[in-house]
């Protein structure tokens, strides 16, 4: 076995050791290079200058110097507008609202490499530890150790039902009690006990080896601890009782109950009878209007009459009015009013002057089978249980002066029309919530410090300098929200002759295309692996004034097949964002904003002032997706400017639909050449750029990058313990369709 070892000297404040085997790749990062894929073909429209030595006019630029350089410490802060404000200046930002823009910050994670390339089992060697540094701590073997822990118990959560409140502001067939809730409860505890176990320590570069081929990365400068525990055959149990008083819905769920007894006669009865198929439709259940088809029904020699098909019971009485909450006050029914509906005709009825029935056909009643009084017999309850809390309840205590409760408080009661009174609709319970945890009584424990894995890559293809991977951050500066994160995105990039991006591809779904929301994410789907799409071209590593090109392809998934439209273009240009590194100057003790020329007691309350960059270079992606078929276009265009040393300084996206699946249109737009319109997505401005220029000899020879394993990021400190997510992206713009973002 042949075994080669590179090491870094003075220059090694972070070491990253690289394991490699020699195994043919596959699986992690499928298809990383430009993708071959046969199921799409170029199409003759394909242009590019690419191949010409002079475009434009003639000015260039590295694309280290105008994008970034990853190998150097890069942290930059922008100012982002979402939708409904991307059309909005900084300064008319700034005298709108009274805090400034959402910061979206990136940052990298270079680290310097070590380059190990043996297939050896001496990593995972464990050797024995008498006494290991870790930072501040000394790791020893503990014979006898007596250890004095604790553990948290906690009870389960609930919520407490303060109040119901009848829905007065939706639509009359939406109307229905909103329950209002309390904060979450819960009760926890912490016990404290004693273990006593022997310690033993072993150190090891890994546990086990953890990939089978391609590379693997670790981090030389950080230690992970882990524990063997030998446990005792009888656990430690502790139990804990929470008591709680809850307020709850009562059991018999009077605004879930779908009422049954459709003659109101508060007792149960058999379908109504048929008279008489006078229209010949084969059953008996039609209410006929004579004039309707100039026919006689009843014989009674004229037209005008509403003719029965079945006998319409009664119940025996003469109903009083329905009730109904006079919303208007104008002492009659509107459309727009809730009310009771006693006998389930879906309409209100006025008091009876003589018992005429409902005018429907009223089936076999159903029922629910309840033994209330405890007699083991189960009685006839007119009603079922429905899902939607719509059954509004109406207080009959005074029969002469039924009420509607529209709102409901804890310990309040109803009697209903046949004089039956239901207490506590709103109950009032006491109830021991118990818990139980056992706890393994350790006899030994055998703890092993090895290295952390940063990540690793799989693409026989690739060498460990290839891959890139930056952290973006939405940060709110909106008042009670203290700077707090929204959301985070992660990016990986190449740049190797181009720079690249490795995204999770997507595609749309419109509507008719999916059964539910829940399917996909936001109406797109996405390939479950990363693949490389070229985020900017480059001639030979220059960024060129003029350059252009057109890509034009097919591309078959499972669902449908696409056609892909992509443009590229790149001017010279230039561009003014809040960037100064400046905002303020100092004297006599205060502070004069250059912006706004007011006056603070610190720097940091003035706004930023404006710079311009004129070593720019303006970019323009133009990507437009169309699914065969159905015909429905998708489009996204983004103008970036990137200035000489200063990487991305703006960034603009706007997207299209032929047909918006989410019938809503943004903030701000434009029309192109060919009538088209596209609608502001997010917009990023500069506001301050940190670079710390790398000076290790290793890194600047031989480029290595970051690798990150997408299945790793969760558990690592440097990255925040946030996990990898699939998203769509474009450069630093995540793209979340259907979002509704101000």
């Amino acid at each position: 076995m042949t075994r080669s070892t590179m090491f870094l000297s003075k220059y090694s404040i972070r070491t990253l050791l690289i394991i490699s085997a020699v195994i043919c790749c596959t699986g992690f990062f499928q298809s990383c290079a430009e993708p071959d894929n046969e199921e799409k073909t170029d199409s003759s429209s394909y242009i590019s200058t690419l191949s010409s030595e002079f475009v434009g006019d003639g000015s260039t630029g590295s694309i280290e110097k105008y994008f970034y350089n990853f190998d150097d410490a890069i942290s930059a802060t922008f100012f982002r507008y979402g939708e409904s404000r991307f059309n909005t200046s900084y300064d008319k930002y700034l005298s709108t609202y009274p805090y400034p823009p959402d910061n979206l910050t990136m940052k990298n994670f270079p680290d310097y490499l070590l380059d190990v390339s043996p297939d050896s089992t001496q990593f995972v060697v464990r050797n024995p530890i008498d006494t290991l540094r870790i930072g501040q701590d000394t790791i020893t073997s503990d014979i006898g150790k007596i250890v004095q822990d604790s553990l948290q118990l906690f009870s389960a959560q609930f919520k407490n039902l303060e109040s119901i409140e009848w829905d007065l502001d939706a639509e009359p067939s939406l109307q229905r009690y909103r329950l209002r809730n309390s904060a979450w409860v819960q009760k926890d505890t912490m016990l404290y006990y004693a273990d006593t176990f022997d310690v033993k320590a072993y150190w090891a570069v890994l546990d086990t080896p953890l990939i089978d081929n391609g590379f693997m990365f670790v981090d030389t400068s950080e230690w992970s601890d882990t524990s063997y525990s030998f446990i005792k055959d009888e656990p430690m149990i502790f139990t804990n009782n929470f008591e709680f008083i809850r307020t709850q819905m009562h059991s018999d769920s009077l605004i879930f109950r779908i009422n049954t007894d459709c003659n109101d006669n508060n007792e149960w009865d058999q379908a109504e009878e048929g008279v008489s198929d006078y229209n010949g439709d084969g059953d008996m259940r039609d209410v006929l209007f004579e004039s309707n088809d100039n026919f006689d029904y009843d014989g009674d020699g004229t037209l005008e009459d509403f003719v029965y098909e079945f006998i319409d019971r009664g119940n025996g009485l003469i109903d009083p009015a329905e009730t109904y909450y006079d919303i208007n006050e104008s002492g009659s029914f509107d459309l727009n009013e809730p009310y009771e509906d006693r006998n389930c005709n879906d309409r209100w009825d006025d008091a009876e002057v003589e018992d005429i029935g409902n005018g429907r056909y009223d089936d076999v009643e159903l029922f629910t089978l309840k033994d209330v009084d405890g007699d083991n017999i189960d009685e006839k309850y007119l009603y079922t249980i429905g899902a939607v809390p719509n059954n509004i309840l109406v207080n009959w205590s005074n029969p002469d002066s039924p009420q509607l409760l529209l709102n409901i408080s804890t310990g309040d009661d109803i009697t209903d029309r046949w004089g039956n009174t239901y207490t506590d609709i709103i109950e009032t319970v006491s109830f021991v919530d118990t818990k139980r945890k056992e706890i393994g009584d350790i006899d030994s424990l055998v703890t092993l410090y090895t290295h952390d894995v940063v990540g690793y890559i799989n693409d026989e293809n690739k060498i460990p300098s290839d891959y890139y991977v930056t952290k973006t951050e939405l940060i709110s500066n909106r008042p009670g929200d203290g700077g707090s994160r929204v959301d985070y995105d992660y990016q990986i990039f190449s740049q190797n002759k181009h720079v690249n991006q490795l995204v999770y591809k997507n595609y749309f779904l419109p509507p008719g295309f999916y059964w539910s929301e829940s399917q996909v994410n936001k109406g797109f789907w996405h390939k479950s692996y990363l693949e490389n799409e070229i985020y900017l071209y480059t001639y030979n590593g220059l960024i060129r004034d003029g350059e252009h090109l057109d890509t034009t392809y097919y591309d078959t998934i499972d669902i449908a097949t696409y056609f892909i439209e992509k443009t590229f273009d790149v001017e010279k240009s230039e561009i003014t964002v809040p960037a100064a590194r400046l905002s303020s100057t100092y004297n006599n003790g205060v502070y004069t904003c250059l912006r706004d020329n007011s006056i603070v007691n610190d720097s940091e309350d003035c706004p930023q002032a404006d710079t311009t960059f004129t070593e720019c270079f303006k970019v323009t992606q133009v990507t437009n997706m169309t699914m065969l078929g159905s015909g429905v276009e998708y489009g996204q265009k983004v103008y970036t400017w990137l200035a000489r040393g200063h990487g991305i300084v703006k960034s603009d996206m706007y997207i299209r639909w032929t047909e918006n699946p989410f019938a809503e249109s943004y903030g701000g737009g434009e029309i192109d050449e060919f009538g088209r319109i596209w609608d502001g997505y997010s917009r990023i401005e500069l506001a301050r750029l940190d670079i710390e220029q790398s000076g290790n000899v290793f890194r600047q020879a031989f480029n290595p990058a970051h690798i990150i394993d997408v299945n790793e990021l969760g558990n690592l400190s440097d990255f925040n313990f946030d996990p990898f997510k699939i998203s769509s992206q474009s450069g630093f713009h995540t793209i979340e369709h259907g979002k509704n973002e101000q």
